[in-house]
């Protein structure tokens, strides 16, 4: 803007000066070429006068010394006297302009050019008395001419005029610029500038504030979807058709083991080599979708690899990363459970079905068939027992048929496990005491009853005779807790970890001498049904377990 401004302001004043000096030019060549004519009038005057009392033309011009050209003609043309040239050898000047007007007229005048165009004659023609023609003439530059002469100078003052243009033109686009410059874009509306500009800052104002708003609304898209993809537990990651991450969120991250600053930007293969996962990846570029299954560590994830789609053309890829390791393990939790079933299930049919065979083919003696029959009762009692507590446990899991929670007081519960468990231990020799205070939980009374039920049940009948078992009942800080101790066989360390899970075998010669199939109890569900108990019930199991030592159960609400 400047250059223009500076360019126009040069043009201008050289354009001022050349049109001035040609209209001045102009002006003075009229001013000049009238006066000059006024002179011719005068001198020719003054000769047809004389000429007119001499008459004696010729002796006249003997003796005068003109100004400016004079030449006597006769009315059919013929020179009779030059000042300039010698009239003898000059052509007829009957064709002249300026001599036919004054033979007719009395007074004749022309202008007539050379042949370069920058001198001029001008032509005055008067009648003498006598009937000749007087002609005077005078010989000027022309207006062609005079700026000839003058060009020097002109040029002069154009270079004086373009150097002072020159400066004034600089200064001044720099103070027409300047107050632009200095414009705070920022609050169109704080500058005091010219007004010309007043309707294009209130526009600027206008569309600045639209742009602060969507650059707002933008930013606050951008970091909701940022907080969203960075809590998803999902993996999330954003490929271009180079393979070029875009972006990965934080699960995704964690997924692949990468750093989300390095990793984006970079390509697919520095955070996942699967082969897996590179061809539907590959098969996402090319429009279509995918899945396939990564390990990694102890999880396992489904990845789905989605094409993105714009005019028809794919622009990147899509992976989402699910954990179904949970999925995963309860798949392997239902084959071994429904494996544990019917290895369980199996043993007491397996007898029912032998001691059966020997009472129908007659082979056994009729004095023992009650004790086989005695033998089929326990073993069908047996398999009654598992079937109820695979039933427990599956409404367990779905809760299901729980009822309605009730505020349940403990102590009289535990007493009351403790009169129903009393001849058992006595005979087995073993010591019940409950202690504790009388507290209260909100919970489902035929569970809570299962709960602890399995749980004394399980302490006597490890703990050989003269041992004890005590129930310990606490409530501190609004915590309720509930330990049930044993001075038995106890537990090694390396089947703490599992003994609540189901089936799960500890010792298997000891569990056929007490009757079940687990430490958990004579179905070896016990401590499996105790553990579900406390999850519906939002409380945590705690054990501790040495050796020829003892174990205590704690169940904390």
């Amino acid at each position: 803007m400047t250059r223009r401004i500076f360019r126009n302001i040069l043009l201008t004043a050289v354009l001022a000066l050349l049109l001035t000096s040609a209209l001045l030019v102009g002006a003075l060549y009229n001013v000049y070429e009238a006066r000059i004519s006024t002179e011719l009038r005068t001198e020719a005057d003054y000769i047809v006068r004389a000429l007119d009392v001499t008459q004696d033309d010729l002796s006249y011009f003997s003796a005068l010394k003109p100004t400016s050209r004079v030449t006597l003609i006769a009315p059919d043309g013929t020179v009779l006297y030059d000042s300039d040239a010698d009239e003898d050898r000059m052509d007829s000047h009957a064709q002249r302009p300026e001599v036919q007007s004054a033979l007719e007229t009395g007074i004749g005048e022309s202008t007539r050019y050379s042949d370069t165009l920058s001198d001029m004659t001008i032509y005055y023609a008067r009648r003498t008395a006598a009937g000749n023609v007087l002609r005077i003439a005078s010989t000027r530059s022309s207006v062609l001419g005079i700026f000839l002469d003058v060009a020097p100078q002109i040029i002069v003052m154009l270079l004086m005029v373009a150097a002072l243009s020159l400066l004034i033109a600089r200064y001044s686009s720099r103070q027409i610029v300047q107050p632009i410059n200095d414009l705070n874009l920022d609050e169109p509306l704080a500058n005091d500038v010219y007004d010309e500009l007043a309707p294009l800052l209130s526009r600027m104002d206008k569309q600045y504030s639209q742009i602060r708003q969507q650059m707002r609304d933008l930013a606050r898209a951008h970091a909701d979807m940022n907080a969203i993809m960075e809590n998803m537990r999902e993996g999330l990651v954003l490929i271009d058709q180079d393979n070029r991450i875009l972006s990965i969120n934080g699960s995704a991250a964690a997924i692949f083991a990468a750093d989300s600053a390095l990793a984006e930007g970079s390509d697919l293969l520095t955070i996942c080599r699967e082969a897996a996962v590179l061809e539907i990846v590959k098969a996402a570029q090319k429009g279509e979708s995918g899945d396939a299954v990564l390990p990694r560590d102890s999880r396992t994830y489904r990845i789905f690899a989605s094409p993105v789609m714009r005019e028809d053309k794919v622009r990147g890829v899509v992976l989402l990363a699910l954990d179904i390791s949970a999925r995963y393990a309860a798949e392997a939790s239902r084959r071994e459970f429904t494996a544990n079933v019917s290895h369980e299930l199996k043993t007491p049919l397996t007898s029912i079905s032998g001691y059966a065979e020997i009472i129908e083919s007659g082979i056994a003696k009729q004095e023992d068939v009650p004790v086989f029959a005695g033998k089929i009762r326990a073993e069908a009692k047996r398999l009654v027992a598992l079937v109820n507590d695979i039933l427990e446990l599956s409404r367990l899991d779905e809760k299901q048929g729980l009822g309605a929670k009730e505020f349940v007081p403990l102590l009289p519960m535990l007493n009351a496990l403790a009169d129903t468990f009393d001849p058992i231990a006595q005979e087995k020799g073993v010591a019940l005491a409950v202690e504790g205070c009388n507290a209260t939980v909100e919970g489902y009374p035929v569970l809570l009853r299962e709960l602890f039920h399995n749980l004394i049940d399980n302490a006597i009948k490890y703990t050989p005779s003269g041992g004890k078992v005590t129930v310990q009942l606490a409530q501190e800080g609004g915590r309720v807790c509930c330990t049930v101790q044993d001075t038995g066989i106890g537990i090694p360390e390396k089947h703490q970890a599992h003994v609540f899970e189901r089936f799960y075998r500890v010792d298997k010669s000891h569990s056929r001498q007490t009757g079940g199939g687990s430490p958990a109890g004579s179905t070896g569900l016990g401590l499996a049904i105790v553990k579900h108990v406390a999850e519906v019930h939002q409380a945590q199991v705690k054990l501790e377990s040495k050796p020829q030592e003892g174990t205590a159960v704690s169940v904390v609400f």
